[in-house]
């Protein structure tokens, strides 16, 4: 795998998808942080008493440094990794292929999936997320949650 230097930090080399990552000839093992109930995982490095993130490092190995300070490292596609194929620079909070992207239902909610027909229906005809929420002990937000997923367009 072709390795690359960092365009500002001297000393650091790293490969095309992350997995080697080179600071003056000693190599450093990143860290898997999930912050989310996503499957996606950020992963982080430390060195030189700072943390980064292992695809904002490949971004700017890549693809250059960001056009400013609101741009994150941003994935086309969450499960496939970091390879810089994959990333590309995008506004913080914006990632334009995220309605493609389909994230599996938290296994904590309380409604079963087999009931978001039901609420679907009720919501097409008027109920309240609050008397739905009520019903199912959950909180209205649950509900509008299913709302914004299934009546809004999303699916």
């Amino acid at each position: 795998m072709e390795m690359r230097y960092h365009p500002l930090l001297e000393g650091l080399r790293i490969n095309e998808d992350g997995s080697e990552i080179i600071f003056f000839g000693q190599k450093l093992t990143g860290k898997k942080i999930n912050r989310s109930a996503r499957p996606t995982a950020t992963h982080l490095v430390n060195f030189n008493g700072r943390t980064l993130s292992v695809a904002r490092l490949v971004c700017e190995a890549w693809h250059g440094l960001a056009p400013d300070r609101d741009h994150n490292a941003t994935r086309v596609d969450p499960d496939k990794g970091f390879h810089y194929t994959n990333l590309f620079w995008a506004k913080k909070g914006v990632n334009p292929n995220y309605d493609q992207i389909k994230f599996p239902r938290p296994k904590s909610s309380k409604i079963p999936e087999s009931e978001i027909p039901k609420i679907v229906e009720r919501l097409k005809n008027g109920e309240t997320l609050k008397a739905i929420a009520k019903e199912y002990g959950t909180s209205y937000m649950s509900i509008s949650r299913i709302r914004k997923r299934f009546i809004n367009g999303e699916d």
